[in-house]
């Protein structure tokens, strides 16, 4: 058996099991240990069709739950429910309670992902999330956070890369299935109240204004309550890819705009770009609305 030089064994160790203890009360095992749950805590599973690969991701937790000597099931259970996406995990929390071993987890969920696909259907109430294609990061908002300007409405941004609370929505339109003609409003999913994004005005003079954003001075787009608030919530969409199916769909690529009810003859474009917010010492990439050409920052 090779062991490194910098590690130091009693001269005293006589077995394997002694030699085993002594290794595991060095430091740098601690740090190896701890390196891996932190490895574990950042893993995500990716499916084939996205480039990932199922029978290496499923060898890597087992590896990492070994090296970080995770060996309690329901510790296991927890770290791997945080590595799924949003539709898997909520798939594998209905069994999740019926699993007595890793073998078993394992072989449940490989039997979720061989059984019936998942809906590929957006329905009125199904749960979303916006994924800003030039940034891959994901539209959110969270209680509390509000312009220090402007209406000092919740704040929309754009968030992190990875999917979390703050980026789910929930999709509302009154047909069975949206279209380019549909329109669609989106609720923030986590929140107290039934908060939509949207436009927020007011009326000077009896004049309808809309809320303008600091630095960029584009049209603010936040989160608010419909009935207490005056906000523009309808949103449309077009697709950018000429390949649909006609209807919204997970993984369609679109543009979303709302119309300008000031100007009833145009319609604001959602976009996410480079303009940094600060609010409360924190940084954030804004997302505003603008009636300029249309290109990548607005594609989601």
């Amino acid at each position: 058996m090779m062991i490194d030089s910098t590690i130091h064994v009693p001269k005293d160790v006589t077995s394997l099991t002694e030699l085993v203890s002594a290794l595991k009360a060095e430091v740098s095992f601690t740090v190896f240990k701890n390196t891996s749950k932190r490895k574990l805590q950042v893993l995500k599973y990716k499916s084939e069709n996205i480039g990932g690969d199922t029978s290496k991701f499923i060898e890597t937790f087992r590896k990492l739950c070994r090296d970080a000597e995770i060996d309690d099931l329901k510790e296991q259970k927890e770290y791997f429910v945080e590595t799924l996406p949003y539709t898997l995990r909520k798939k594998f929390l209905d069994i999740i309670d019926d699993i007595e071993s890793l073998s078993d987890l394992i072989l449940r969920f490989n039997k979720l992902l061989i059984g019936p696909a998942l809906s590929t259907n957006i329905k009125n109430g199904s749960v979303v999330a916006l994924k800003h294609v030039s940034t891959g990061k994901y539209l959110s908002t969270i209680e509390n956070l509000r312009y220090e300007t402007g209406s000092k409405s919740q704040m929309v941004y754009l968030g992190g890369s990875e999917l979390d609370r703050s980026s789910l929505w929930i999709i509302k339109f009154d047909k069975d299935f949206a279209t380019t003609d549909t329109y669609i409003n989106l609720q923030q999913r986590f929140g107290k109240f039934d908060k939509f994004l949207g436009m927020r005005y007011y009326y000077e003079y009896s004049a309808r204004k809309y809320y303008y954003s600091s630095p960029s001075n584009h049209l603010e787009v936040s989160c608010n309550i419909m009935k207490k608030n005056y906000s523009d919530n309808n949103w449309r969409f077009d697709f950018c890819d000429l390949n649909n199916q006609g209807y919204l769909k997970p993984n369609d690529i679109i543009t979303l705009s709302t119309k300008n009810e000031i100007l009833n003859d145009r319609y604001e474009y959602l976009r996410g770009h480079d303009y940094q917010v600060t609010i409360g010492g924190e940084i954030y990439y804004e997302v505003i609305c603008h009636d300029k050409v249309i290109g990548a920052n607005d594609n989601v």
